[in-house]
């Protein structure tokens, strides 16, 4: 209760992390990368006085994350603090946050590991949650591809598309813009295929052959 206490008292100490930045799409989408993998034997370089100009003007509201109950949304991980988005951080990050808060006044010895922890297991589990869309996006990415032009190629691609809204809040708004990217191309590739296919198979009205004449005219 006492560090919960302190995680609130210290609500205006950390009001700068929750200023939001415009995001700007890039076109064309890239490939969204599996989440890294931490290196176990990794270790967090000390703090110092003048690390404490990288936390400010972030969009995580690392106070309110902090004293969230259940979990988080994957697109929370797109929030940045420190610099980077929370879905790049590793073990590492949180091993030097946890001893620069102090020196910052951020928050205090007794708090900060707290919050390290904490904010270690949301992260975690949310990109945990992403790592499963991923591999879903690659997956559908291969299959998308590998329809071949007709009805049940077009159904198909449809059903992925709601498969993805259902997954919306499953990935990030990047991962999200890449897999629609691809479905969207690879519908109208396959309307565009099946319309030409269709104009081939069916057959005009024919005459018949053309009557055959003599060039030579035929004498009386």
């Amino acid at each position: 209760m006492a560090s919960r206490f302190r995680l609130s008292s210290l609500a205006v100490c950390v009001a700068a992390l929750i200023l939001a930045t415009p995001v700007v799409a890039q076109e064309p989408f890239p490939p969204p990368a599996d989440l890294p993998t931490p290196s176990p034997t990794s270790k967090a370089p000390e703090p110092r006085p003048d690390d404490c100009k990288r936390l400010p003007g972030g969009r995580a509201p690392i106070n309110r994350l902090a004293r969230i109950e259940g979990g988080i949304s994957v697109r929370n991980l797109e929030l940045t603090y420190f610099g980077k988005p929370l879905f790049e951080f590793t073990d590492e990050d949180y091993a030097f946050l946890k001893a620069l808060w102090p020196i910052c006044k951020t928050f205090d010895e007794e708090t900060a590991p707290l919050v390290a922890r904490r904010l270690k297991g949301l992260i975690d589990d949310a990109k945990a949650v992403r790592q499963e869309s991923l591999d879903w996006i690659k997956q559908t990415e291969k299959n998308a591809k590998a329809l071949k032009p007709g009805q049940d190629s077009i159904e198909t691609i449809h059903d992925l598309w709601q498969q993805m809204l259902n997954r919306e809040f499953q990935m990030t708004s990047s991962d999200m813009a890449y897999i629609s990217d691809v479905l969207g191309k690879r519908r109208d590739e396959l309307y565009t295929q099946s319309e030409k296919r269709q104009r081939t198979l069916v057959s005009p009205f024919d005459p018949g052959p053309p009557e055959v004449r003599s060039l030579r005219g035929t004498g009386g």
